[in-house]
C-alpha cells in the first residue's frame, strides 16, 4: 500500500490506519446504501455531471425513497485540486497549475469553480460538490496526489513543500475525506459494494 510522511516520520499506510490516522467511516456509509457507485476522477472533467446524472436517474427509476443512494467521488491525480477549498485557490496559483479559468473573469481561477453552480446550470443537469453533498455524496481526496500538487505549488512560489502539503490537507472542501491514495480509496469503495464508473 505504500508509506506516507507524517511530521517528518515515514510510516506504512496500514500502520497509520491501525493508529486511527485515517477516517474510514465513509466505508460504512457506502455499505448502508442500496444504490452505490464510485466515480473515479484521475483528471478534471465530467465527474460531477456523471455523479449528478446517476443520482437523478436513481430518483427517476426508484423514486425519492430509493433506499439510500451513495455516490463516491474519488478525486485523484490531476483532478486533486478540485478537492481544495476556495482559500487555497485564492492563496496559491492552483488555477494556473490546473489550467482552470473562471467563467466569470476569463482569468485563471482563484476559487474552486466546481464547488457550486448557478441555478440555471443546475437546472440543465450540471453538477457541483455542493449539490452532490446535499444528496449524500462522499468526496475522497488523494493525499498522494496532494503531495505532488504541493511540490509543484511550492516550487512556483519558493515555499517549503511540506508546509504547503500540510496547508492543503487542512483546507479541503467542506466534508471531503483525505485518503492515503486514490487507488486505496477506489479499492475500498469497490470492496464496500460500489459499481465502478470511470470519469
Amino acid at each position: 500500500m505504500g508509506a506516507f510522511a507524517f511530521g517528518g516520520e515515514v510510516i506504512a499506510a496500514d500502520a497509520l490506519i491501525a493508529q486511527g490516522k485515517w477516517d474510514l467511516s465513509w466505508v460504512n456509509r457506502i455499505r448502508k446504501a442500496r444504490h452505490r457507485a464510485l466515480f473515479d476522477a484521475p483528471g478534471p472533467g465530467v465527474v460531477l455531471d456523471l455523479a449528478t446524472r446517476y443520482i437523478d436517474n436513481v430518483h427517476d427509476v426508484y423514486g425519492k425513497s430509493a433506499g439510500g443512494i451513495c455516490a463516491v467521488l474519488n478525486i485523484r491525480t490531476r483532478a486533486v485540486s478540485m478537492g481544495l477549498g476556495d482559500a487555497m485557490w485564492a492563496k496559491h496559483p492552483i488555477g494556473e497549475d490546473a489550467k482552470v479559468n473562471d467563467s466569470d473573469t476569463g482569468a485563471p481561477a482563484r476559487r474552486n469553480v466546481d464547488m457550486r453552480v448557478s441555478d440555471e446550470k443546475a437546472a440543465q443537469g450540471y453538477g457541483s460538490f455542493e449539490r452532490l453533498q446535499k444528496e449524500g455524496a462522499i468526496v475522497l481526496v488523494c493525499d498522494f496526489a496532494l503531495g505532488h500538487l504541493a511540490r509543484r505549488l511550492a516550487t512556483k512560489q519558493s515555499l517549503q513543500p511540506d508546509d504547503v502539503h500540510a496547508e492543503l490537507k487542512s483546507n479541503l472542501i467542506p466534508g471531503a475525506i483525505l485518503v492515503p491514495s486514490g487507488i486505496f480509496g477506489a479499492a475500498q469503495a469497490q470492496n464496500a459494494g460500489c459499481a465502478f464508473i470511470p470519469a
